[in-house]
């Protein structure tokens, strides 16, 4: 007669199993934050090695993967999967949606975060910068600039399309930079080539001028980009 499984061990089977299943489930999502934090990693580093050694005229490797904007793109998408923080983001938006009641103030990291482009379309700190500066944007813009530009920060936009003129297409931005004739850049990374705009970023980084990355230069990429730009001017 041979001996029938123990129904014990088949209860602590079934519990191995579904506590697997559900590990299996959270790191694969781990795994992918950490694959995307790593890729950030390398990604600013490396951006970090070619502007050095441009700026000492050192011999560099060729910037190879990712940009830094893409990357980072990549793990806020990652962190955003997340289903602690959707029920967290989810919880913001019905305390959004109840009756106004005092509510503690969030820090700007936490706001940027849960703010739509549209409810943070101000931009209080930036237009009153553009009353004496410029904002600059530099990429190929493949689409008509007025559906781009948001209403009042168009006409302080100076776009600037290197990928049709080259470096040259900078002029004397670097230098305007530096002398604080410019509020803000926006960096149109996938419409961009890296050396075309590093003369520009190097310029901003150096005086302090805040740098914002808008993708292919959609709407929303450059709303996006205008809040990340007046979240900036507010840190200074």
């Amino acid at each position: 007669m041979s001996d029938s499984a123990s129904p014990i061990d088949e209860l602590l089977d079934s519990l191995r199993a579904a506590l697997a299943a559900r590990r299996r489930d959270a790191t694969a999502r781990i795994e992918r934050v950490e694959a995307a934090l790593a890729q950030y990693r390398r990604a600013t580093e490396q951006q970090i090695a070619h502007e050095f050694a441009a700026e000492h005229r050192l011999k560099a490797r060729p910037v190879a993967g990712p940009s830094v904007a893409h990357a980072a793109e990549q793990l806020r998408d990652a962190v955003l999967e997340l289903p602690e923080l959707s029920r967290l983001l989810g919880g913001e938006e019905k305390e959004a949606n109840a009756p106004t009641t005092q509510r503690a103030p969030k820090s700007t990291a936490a706001l940027s975060l849960s703010l739509s482009p549209q409810s943070a379309s101000s931009w209080p700190r930036l237009r009153a910068a553009l009353a004496s500066q410029k904002l600059v944007v530099i990429g190929a813009l493949s689409r008509d600039r007025s559906e781009s530009a948001p209403e009042g920060i168009g006409e302080h936009i100076e776009w600037i399309d290197t990928e049709r003129d080259g470096v040259h297409a900078l002029g004397n931005l670097p230098q305007r930079i530096r002398q604080g004739r410019v509020a803000g850049v926006v960096i149109l990374d996938r419409a961009v080539k890296h050396k075309h705009s590093e003369p520009a970023v190097a310029a901003a980084r150096e005086a302090h001028v805040p740098i914002a990355f808008a993708g292919q230069g959609g709407r929303a990429s450059l709303e996006r980009a205008l809040t990340q730009l007046e979240a900036m001017l507010a840190q200074r």
